[in-house]
């Protein structure tokens, strides 16, 4: 079972209020995890450098 998360509810309040909405936090914490669970119909860019990614 997936529980969701606070940050959930408050993303998409913020995002209701605020024409943008940053999530930032440690590496491999989630961020874009949240992000793309929340917004699925918002387009995903990433800027990481292909290089660099694992």
């Amino acid at each position: 079972m997936i529980v969701p998360r606070i940050a959930e509810a408050k993303a998409h309040q913020l995002l209701g209020s605020f024409k943008s909405l940053a999530i930032m936090g440690p590496r491999q914490s989630g961020k874009t995890t949240l992000a793309r669970h929340c917004f699925p119909e918002k387009p995903y860019v990433s800027l990481e450098n292909p290089i660099y990614r694992k």
